[in-house]
């Protein structure tokens, strides 16, 4: 094993542990789960597990939420992701946990590779980046109140590393549209339109520093076919979804100077849910915990970046931080940016917070690596010589101590219980009444729905919809008998006989994609599953198939055999000459 390899080895394995030991306490109590939506996705990891291991079935419908919603058209979706399938083994609990250390670890490990080589910065500089980022209170009050689809965020140093050598190296774009297809394929419904944003700005700083236009034109338009292709396999049933139902949301909450510093600094319980200012929303959508020497630091560091001519990193952070503040005025940054799909379906501004403190981490390494520069300009005694070479290291553990301790009563949320671990094998599926919603993440494992509905979508349960352990097919316009009737994930069958034409009703809320072996399926007045069909006994089968299901995995298959032909015959370029 080289030098090169032991050290990142090195890397990945501290950051690993830094991750395991930042979300110990879901640890500690290893079969508890989150608050909040936590609930919601595990339930769909739930929906997935069942589907697979109950049925066999690949997952594309949740039929025990909402009456029966659309898994594979839900932007927010994580099972499609491979670590789903890697961590399914694990089972949803822990293995939900186990993917936010990991993320966490990706987080620290990239941030820190970032800081040494687009700073030049040191260990201990860069230990700083990672740490005021990867550990800050976004990352700890988003993950313990259940936006798990946040988690992909920790994927932004390696993108923006993968972008700035995608310039110089073509083969780099594959990297780039691979994690942006990853984002997608693990729900990133706000990583997604945020990394664009991220990649838009980094490459017009780039061409204003004037750096040679060719190869961020070329990166950018291999980089970004190469993502639309390998990531039609969501983007498509996404795009059909927000047709069908929009999510356009007005957006105008808005936080002054003072409550950015008090989101940077305030240490959190004091608040618990109630942010001390009267916004709509809860302190976990504000808290952002880097502590007053990081922040003070990174002043420092817009100052020496200014200087040195790394400005990219101050208008980063203005920009990021300007976007922060939310809706001040109609022409403040979020407000335009809120006319801009998909931007217009997003809420909630002061989410962008999470690139604020990412340029803020990069500024206060940026600091500390000039300090240490200007200490070892100085001559000392040899006694004196250890401490010079201590310090930045001692600050640098001592900024990092701070962030994670202070987030600490944030990660502490652990105390809802599991869903049953054991799937129910002989089961009737049924709704129960909506009262019992809050049993939601154990539902697939029981086998039972609820009418109940708590999506990133305005998609809304069928008001025909019944409760109770009966019969879930209706004959209604005819007379008859019901003989058999079961269902799996996917699909729904009755045996019937009918004495002249009649609705076939299913308890399951419709959505496009459903077909019928018999007759025309279609939606009745109030929203449910009608197969209309002739006199006679039939056996019918209604099954769930996405429009854009084979579309999708084409153009996604598409694009990894193109992502594989630039890995194998794309020429590297004449290196840029680097901007600061």
């Amino acid at each position: 094993m080289t030098s090169r390899a032991w050290r990142w080895a090195l890397v990945g394995a501290l950051a690993l542990l830094g991750a395991a030991g930042y979300w110990g306490f879901a640890f500690v109590r290893l079969y508890r789960t989150g608050s909040g939506d936590w609930q919601r996705f595990q339930h769909q990891w739930e929906a997935a597990r069942v589907a697979v291991m109950r049925w066999g079935e690949f997952p594309l419908w949740d039929p025990f939420h909402c009456g029966g919603v659309t898994l594979f058209g839900d932007p927010e979706a994580q099972v499609y992701g491979p670590l789903f399938w890697l961590l399914l083994p694990l089972g949803t609990t822990i293995g939900l946990k186990v993917f936010f250390v990991l993320h966490t670890a990706a987080g620290l490990a990239g941030m820190f590779v970032l800081a040494r080589r687009e700073l030049g910065a040191g260990v201990a500089p860069a230990i700083v980046a990672a740490a005021v980022w990867g550990f800050g209170g976004f990352f700890a009050w988003h993950g313990s109140s259940g936006h798990i689809t946040f988690l992909p965020f920790y994927l932004a140093p390696w993108l923006l590393l993968a972008w700035r050598r995608a310039a110089e190296n073509p083969r780099w774009c594959v990297a780039v549209a691979a994690i942006m297809a990853l984002v997608l394929l693990e729900g990133g419904v706000y990583p997604f339109p945020y990394f664009t944003l991220l990649l838009g700005f980094d490459a017009v700083a780039r061409l204003l520093g004037r750096e040679p236009p060719r190869g961020i034109v070329r990166a950018g338009a291999i980089a970004g076919v190469l993502t639309l292709l390998l990531g039609s396999f969501r983007l498509l049933p996404i795009l059909e979804t927000l047709e069908l139902y929009p999510r356009l949301t007005s957006s105008r909450d808005s936080v002054s100077f003072r409550e950015v510093i008090v989101m940077l600094t305030g240490r959190g319980p004091e608040y618990e849910y109630e942010y001390p200012f009267g916004h709509e929303y809860v302190w976990p959508e504000y808290g952002s915990y880097t502590g007053w020497v990081p922040l003070i630091a990174a002043a420092l560091g817009g100052v020496v970046a200014v200087w040195g001519g790394r400005w990219r990193l101050v208008f980063g952070a203005i920009l990021f931080g300007g976007l922060m503040l939310g809706y001040e005025s109609p022409w403040h940054p979020w407000a335009i940016l809120h006319l801009v799909p998909p931007f217009d379906s997003l809420r909630v501004p002061s989410r962008f917070a999470v690139l604020f403190t990412f340029y803020l981490g990069l500024l206060a390494a940026l600091a500390l690596r000039s300090l240490t520069e200007l200490l070892a300009r100085y001559r000392m005694p040899r006694a004196l010589d250890w401490g010079r070479r201590a310090l930045p290291l001692v600050l640098a553990f001592g900024i990092a101590a701070d962030v994670f301790i202070t987030n600490r009563p944030a990660r502490d949320r652990w105390h809802a219980p599991p869903p049953p671990s054991r799937i129910v094998a002989d089961v009737h599926y049924h709704l129960l009444p909506r009262e019992q919603y809050d049993r939601l993440i154990s539902f697939p494992a029981l086998g039972v729905s609820n009418r109940g509905c708590h999506t990133g979508m305005t998609y809304r349960a069928a008001r025909g919809l019944w409760d109770g352990d009966v019969p879930q097919v209706r004959l209604e316009g005819t007379t008859g008998t019901l003989h058999v009737e079961s269902r799996t994930a996917n699909t729904m069958r009755a045996e019937v006989t009918l004495k002249s034409e009649g609705d076939i009703v299913f308890n399951q809320t419709w959505a496009p994609g459903w077909t019928s072996s018999l007759g025309t399926l279609e939606k009745d007045a109030v929203g449910r599953i009608v197969v209309r069909a002739p006199a006679g006994r039939h056996d019918v089968v209604a099954r769930y198939v996405p429009g854009r299901l084979v579309a999708g995995a084409a153009l996604s298959l598409t694009g990894l055999v193109l992502s594989v032909l630039v890995l194998l015959y794309g020429q590297r370029a004449r290196p840029a000459t680097p901007s600061r």
